[in-house]
């Protein structure tokens, strides 16, 4: 397992096609054709999301904040991929014009229906894209958050089985077939998760009593605990017992929830501590798709949906929300 995977290849590879257009134009003799980068199946999802946005515009029905949004999902999944017309074997597909909703709807469930195979280091984009849209949308047309979580568990389960059905190597072949520093790292990604899973856990039981017994909030709350818990156990199990740092007695609270608006703004704080720390496992494991969609539903509880869980100072890269 790497940690973490480059995505600048797939993204750049756009402005090598447009300076080779370029170059033919003026008439430059070029003596061998340049090697066109074959798309594999995630990096043609990219492309085919970078299609739906460009061909998608806010419309009737569709959230206020659609036309802010869909820019910062444009800028997030990157340019379509548009290879050199003199090289092109066939006409690029198109797709047809979309509302918000529309879009955020074909454009999750693309994403998330091929949830078990994504790769390419594409993983957290593609994930994080396809949640904003389809919780975003949801408020608008509920039953595509609902179809969201149905192929997202799905998927999580054809990976759980995938692995399971793997030939099991003895423990000392695993650990020949990593590097001390490797092994390292691992651990490190893993106890990260674990130690924000348990503070996450320690929170919401402090934070579930502010609210009514009978409200959304206190429901979700505990709901979340129940999520956390198989997070923290799966994270036991990916470490095993001696690698797994020791849980803490308690966790410093900020803030300290003392009422319902106290309360609500922990619940964001901790979720956001989630989403942080799944970022590693994420950029190579699509198992943690699952997570990311749990604490993007929970958060969305206690305050408004947040599109994208992490940043994109440059297409397809993501990186933690400071």
């Amino acid at each position: 397992m790497r940690f973490p995977v480059s995505r600048r290849g797939l993204l750049t590879a756009g402005v090598g096609g447009l300076s080779l257009g370029l170059l033919t134009a003026c008439g430059l003799r070029l003596d061998q054709d340049p090697e066109i980068p074959t798309l594999d199946s995630t990096q043609q999802l990219r492309n085919r999301l970078a299609r739906i946005l460009d061909s998608t515009s806010p419309g009737s029905g569709d959230p206020e904040t659609a036309g802010e949004d869909l820019a910062d999902f444009v800028a997030a999944v990157g340019p379509v991929w548009n290879p050199p017309t003199e090289f092109a074997t066939e006409a690029p597909p198109t797709e047809e014009e979309r509302t918000f909703v529309q879009a955020a709807e074909v454009a999750s469930r693309a994403v998330f229906e091929a949830s078990s195979s994504v790769g390419s280091g594409l993983i957290p984009v593609l994930s994080d894209v396809a949640t904003g849209l389809a919780l975003l949308a949801g408020t608008k047309k509920p039953e595509i958050i609902s179809t969201a979580d149905e192929l997202i568990r799905a998927g999580r389960e054809e990976l759980d089985q995938s692995k399971n059905e793997k030939p099991k190597k003895s423990q000392s072949a695993d650990e020949g077939d990593e590097s001390d520093e490797k092994q390292a790292d691992r651990s490190k990604v893993f106890n990260a998760i674990l130690n924000q899973s348990r503070a996450a856990a320690y929170g919401y039981e402090r934070l579930a009593v502010n609210f009514d017994s009978k409200s959304r909030e206190r429901k979700s709350a505990l709901a979340r605990l129940e999520s956390l818990g198989a997070l923290s156990g799966e994270m036991l199990e990916l470490l095993g017992e001696d690698a797994a740092d020791p849980a803490a007695s308690a966790w410093k609270l900020d803030p300290t929830p003392t009422d319902a608006d106290s309360a609500k703004e922990l619940a964001l704080s901790l979720e956001d501590g989630i989403a942080s720390a799944l970022l590693p496992w994420l950029e190579a494991d699509a198992s943690a798709i699952l997570r990311l969609w749990e604490s993007a539903r929970t958060r969305m509880v206690f305050g408004a949906v947040q599109p994208l869980r992490f940043t994109y100072d440059e297409p397809g890269q993501a990186e933690v929300q400071e």
